[in-house]
């Protein structure tokens, strides 16, 4: 069977994200800075415990000022539920925090890009490139997405949802060698044409991350398979579908869309310490 792999900072519509965007709605989770301040309403550096008398650190919204982040990855995996894969052996990203007007409130990301290199689809032996970019380089389209709990009681469980900044939009458009000589157009993107093999994937994916609560410059970000076509985490607690799942057109001429997963591990770094609270 052909095979993909592709980073995870890619790496986030319809009725899935305006559900999404409602759970984000909420006061948390957002980011943040937690500093010392006397006379403040927190006891202690990570501002989770309130006082009403004594405090010495202060909960502050948003960033110091800089409101960008960058992103790497070691080998990503983009596979279809049919077991085709497309592998890169490592990605970077960069985009900015979306920190809304004067109130600075950060509950998600915006202008994500991410690109992937040494990406080959190993099943048919051929290297794979977006438009205009060189042998073995995928580029994202422009992606944006909000924070949401993935399970908010203890023990708690904090993801970041990302989705094309154009709606219904692709994730990425892309070839493996070319259709004359035996490769493949792949196009990660929700098919709403209701062509046989279609399953209204949400246009959206779910990473999982691994720290929060703490002050820190950078944060695991995962993404992972819970079986063949399955994202291991597909929705923000307590909503209901459609959910969150990438699908996948692998073809020389246009064919069903698939279920396919993301999985990989990076690491995103922020220019100055932040903290998601939840």
């Amino acid at each position: 069977m052909r095979r993909i792999r592709m980073a995870g900072s890619c790496l986030v519509a319809g009725l899935a994200l305006a559900a999404i965007g409602a759970s984000s709605a909420s006061a948390l989770p957002e980011i943040g800075r937690c500093v010392a301040k006397a006379g403040g309403k927190y006891t202690e550096g990570k501002c989770l415990k309130k006082t009403t008398t004594g405090g010495t650190f202060e909960w502050l919204k948003g960033t110091g000022g800089k409101n960008k982040f960058s992103a790497t990855s070691g080998e990503a995996v983009l596979e279809g539920e049919s077991g085709t894969k497309i592998v890169c052996t490592a990605s970077t990203a960069a985009g900015k925090y979306d920190e809304d007007g004067t109130a600075h409130a950060i509950k998600g990301v915006e202008d994500v890009v991410a690109k992937f290199t040494g990406c080959e689809d190993p099943g048919i032996g051929k290297i794979c490139h977006s438009s205009g970019q060189g042998e073995g380089v995928i580029v994202t389209e422009s992606l944006e997405g909000n924070l949401g709990y993935i399970k908010k009681s203890a023990p708690k469980s904090v993801g970041q949802e990302l989705h094309p900044k154009t709606k219904g939009g692709p994730f990425a458009i892309f070839e493996c060698g070319l259709p004359a000589s035996g490769g493949i157009k792949v196009t990660v993107q929700e098919n709403k044409s209701g062509a046989p093999g279609s399953k209204e994937g949400g246009n959206c994916i779910i990473s999982k991350l691994t720290e929060f609560n703490v002050m820190s410059t950078s944060v695991g970000d995962v993404y992972a398979a819970s079986g063949p076509g399955k994202q291991a985490v597909q929705h923000f607690e307590n909503l209901k579908p459609p959910f969150c799942n990438l699908e996948t057109e692998f073809a020389v001429f246009p064919a069903p869309f698939e279920r396919s997963t993301q999985a990989e591990i990076a690491e995103v770094f922020s220019e100055e310490l932040l903290e998601i609270k939840a």
